[in-house]
């Protein structure tokens, strides 16, 4: 019986040009976008990515913007 092998790719596809809620809209709004990172008929995702995601993902705009700016402080001190 021949063993079926898994593999994981990490692969890193980019970070907001800044730490402000107008940067992390733009950057997900281009990662998001992205067929090869979304695969699902667009006619689908657009109304998804635009309607829902994008309005509740913005209306808890300050704790998001908590998480990223611990983790840009993180990765400009290279702790």
């Amino acid at each position: 019986m021949r063993q079926t092998k898994t593999g994981i790719l990490l692969a890193n596809l980019g970070t907001p040009d800044a730490p402000t809620p107008e940067a992390v809209k733009r950057y997900l709004k281009q990662f998001l976008s992205d067929r090869r990172v979304v695969d699902t008929p667009r006619l689908l995702w657009w109304p998804l990515l635009r309607g829902v995601i994008f309005t509740a993902a913005f209306a808890a705009r300050r704790e998001t913007l908590s998480i990223y700016l611990d983790g840009w402080r993180f990765a400009a001190h290279g702790i």
